[in-house]
């Protein structure tokens, strides 16, 4: 599903139903920004803030990085452009959010299972882009 969001969040703290709370997975963040004139003196890096856990980002079509690490943040020279620019990052979790959900429900219910995870009442973990994303020059 789609989500319009206003404002960079962890999942967990997302206005949602409880199970999209506990994703696990890829979500892909999309955004549009306008350069007046790209200036090839200047060097220009896209920096993501805070993530959890993995970012892979692509400007107008191009994949450029995935970033596993601080600092989250990329070079965009050669891809940034005059005009509209296309952002997409796509941020991938891990599963530990959707296991503590999971082992709420019944059985029958899960989808994921597990010799030893965490309990039902563990905290969910913040997951997602948590920025603040930062265009830099």
């Amino acid at each position: 599903k789609s989500l319009k969001i206003d404002s960079l969040k962890a999942w967990k703290d997302l206005n949602i139903q409880e199970e999209g709370k506990a994703f696990a997975g890829t979500a892909v963040y999309t955004t549009a920004f306008n350069v007046d004139k790209v200036n090839p003196k200047l060097h220009y890096t896209l920096d993501l803030g805070k993530v959890e856990m993995i970012a892979t980002v692509t400007l107008n079509g191009e994949k450029l990085r995935t970033l596993w690490t601080t600092p989250y943040s990329v070079d965009l020279g050669g891809f940034i452009k005059n005009g509209k620019n296309i952002l997409k990052v796509e941020v991938t979790s891990s599963w530990f959010n959707r296991l503590v959900y999971d082992a709420s429900q019944p059985e029958i219910q899960r989808k994921t299972w597990t010799i030893n995870g965490p309990k039902q009442d563990s905290p969910l973990r913040d997951n997602g882009l948590l920025g603040p994303v930062v265009l830099k020059y």
